[in-house]
């Protein structure tokens, strides 16, 4: 796995419940991002070659009501200058928020430290059975 260097609010060693997470924000600078489960690509083309690339871990992705600390979200995250298949850290920052709207704490993954506009990514949610008495 390669990964950068990460930047962390409050802390690395935050830890909260993933069950706490409602959303995940991805910064995206207006580019086209591209998300596959818990991975995501981001293409700067035709402007820059560089392809970022980034994953979540996937126990962290899936939703449990087990503790994490930022410092163990983010598994992999690095770029590509297309064509040359060479993986480069890319430094990151994950921040944990509260959304002043509904009220709920929210992820903000931001590739290369850059203040972006924030997508919402597509983010497991409870299951609907899981706070009903097993039968």
């Amino acid at each position: 796995m390669t990964i950068g260097t990460g930047s962390y609010f409050p802390s690395g060693r935050f830890s909260s419940p993933r069950s706490y997470i409602a959303q995940v924000y991805n910064a995206s600078a207006g580019f086209s991002l591209v998300q596959t489960d818990n991975q995501f690509s981001l293409s700067f083309a035709p402007i820059y070659p560089s392809v970022y690339h980034w994953t979540f871990d996937e126990d962290w992705w899936s939703w449990s009501s087990n503790m994490w600390t930022l410092d163990h979200i983010i598994i992999e995250c690095y770029y590509q200058d297309t064509p040359n298949p060479t993986k480069i850290p890319l430094d990151f920052g994950l921040y944990w928020q509260r959304h002043t709207l509904v009220d709920k704490p929210y992820l903000l993954f931001l590739p290369n430290l850059n203040p972006a506009v924030p997508i919402l990514a597509t983010f497991p949610g409870t299951p609907i059975d899981y706070w009903t008495r097993p039968t």
